[in-house]
């Protein structure tokens, strides 16, 4: 694994050995209060399979100015949208010191990872697929549901305003492939948000190749299971390019 950084990027990167590299990126985003480096194990088993893998320090996170106590109510309630947002916002940026083709360019995410992969999928031209892993493609109802299980105010008219211009339900994508997996107990992330995305995506997208996995009894994990559909989705992603 090589760590790189650019300008104000720094990602990580791993290669697959030259004879099994396929050509596709796959570009994946970890959770809130995690690191880059704590994905180093799933981007060696996706790099195993012959991708290459770009694990992005997220703002707020590692070195990119890290936040204290970023599992603390009020922190989270502060930075946890403004990070997605200027996640979204800079991966032109970011996107530019990869070299890469977008067709080629996959987004993963797990659960911030899963908004941030999300939202930039929603508003970019030709990225080649999205998988988003316990996290959101419909951010107003998120923040809704959000207010409503913490007992805080409703959205404001201008709050949700501002937060529908990065809301991926605000948009119809384009017809790449779309993979999308949810625990069905999950507390932190209600299932409901990404069944809202799910039914958004196949009334406007209805001739893209659209799964949504859901699987019971687990609650906000990242499991083996997920794991192997995540890898078995990539292959066979890329057998049908």
């Amino acid at each position: 694994m090589e760590k790189i950084k650019c300008n104000q990027f720094t990602y990580n990167l791993l290669r697959p050995e030259n004879a099994m590299q396929n050509g596709f990126a796959i570009i994946l985003y970890h959770g809130w209060g995690t690191t880059a480096d704590s994905y180093t194990e799933l981007g060696e088993r996706i790099a195993g399979r012959g991708y290459t893998v770009i694990i992005p320090e997220i703002l707020y996170h590692d070195s990119r100015n890290p936040l204290p106590n970023c599992f603390n109510q009020e922190i989270i309630q502060a930075f946890f949208w403004k990070t997605i947002r200027e996640s979204i916002k800079e991966f032109d940026d970011f996107f530019q010191i990869l070299q890469i083709s977008k067709e080629q360019a996959i987004l993963v995410g797990s659960s911030m990872g899963g908004f941030i992969a999300n939202g930039i999928f929603a508003f970019q031209e030709n990225i080649g697929g999205l998988v988003n892993i316990n996290g959101s493609g419909s951010f107003a109802l998120t923040e809704k549901l959000f207010r409503k299980r913490d007992g805080r105010p409703d959205l404001t008219t201008e709050e949700e305003t501002v937060l529908k211009r990065i809301d991926p339900i605000q948009k119809e994508n384009a017809l790449a492939p779309v993979l999308l997996m949810h625990g069905d107990k999950d507390t932190t992330i209600p299932i409901e948000i990404q069944q809202n995305y799910f039914q958004h995506l196949m009334r406007t997208n209805c001739k893209a190749e659209i799964r949504f996995l859901i699987f019971p009894d687990v609650n906000h994990q990242f499991t083996e299971e997920m794991v192997e559909e995540l890898l078995d989705w990539l292959k066979e992603v890329q057998t049908k390019r």
